[in-house]
């Protein structure tokens, strides 16, 4: 998915076989997680009409402000996966598709299911509340707008906070406390 981090050599010497593999599989794992977020993401952010291919792209350059390298070899069969992702006979659909042709060119347009909402939701909530948990041993810090959000606190799951008339996380089912009920206890 993402190839590399831009400024970071991926043919970088490093002396060790085994600490050069371990890296590359460890690096390889984390990226190939978080292109899947930030694909979803940009895909959310054109809401219903979608977003096509080179656009999607585009965007992820721009939003990542150039720093995330991902190539278009990559991109078009973790789409395909994201449209029709199967694992042990579990089926899923994050996101769909529908073709159309503008100005004689064809495009095809892709846009998130209900259940692409809600996984995204989750992995957001999942990644921002991990990134908040490590960013202390790692010298960095993380600020949530917790007045934005709230987060479901068994399994991390993002909710916008104008939806706060939901009382159940639809993830993992459990009974969200609000803001406003937790400071009157």
């Amino acid at each position: 998915m993402i190839s590399n981090i831009k400024g970071s050599d991926s043919t970088a010497l490093i002396e060790s076989k085994s600490h050069r593999k371990f890296l590359e599989n460890f690096e390889s794992d984390l990226l190939r997680g978080i292109g899947k977020v930030c694909v979803l993401k940009i895909i959310k952010n054109h809401g219903k009409e979608g977003v096509y291919g080179w656009q999607l792209l585009k965007d992820f350059k721009d939003l990542t402000n150039d720093k995330l390298i991902i190539k278009e070899g990559t991109l078009y069969p973790l789409l395909r996966n994201l449209e029709k992702w199967e694992s042990k006979g579990n089926r899923l659909s994050l996101i769909k598709s529908y073709r159309v042709v503008e100005k004689d060119r064809p495009r095809k347009y892709y846009h998130l299911t209900e259940e692409g909402e809600k996984i995204l939701s989750h992995l957001e909530g999942f990644f921002l509340k991990l990134l908040e948990a490590i960013s202390g041993i790692n010298d960095f810090q993380i600020i949530l707008k917790e007045e934005k959000y709230i987060f479901c606190q068994n399994c991390k799951t993002r909710i916008e906070y104008s939806d706060s008339d939901i009382q159940f996380c639809e993830i993992c089912g459990f009974k969200l406390i609000h803001e406003d009920q937790e400071n009157k206890k």
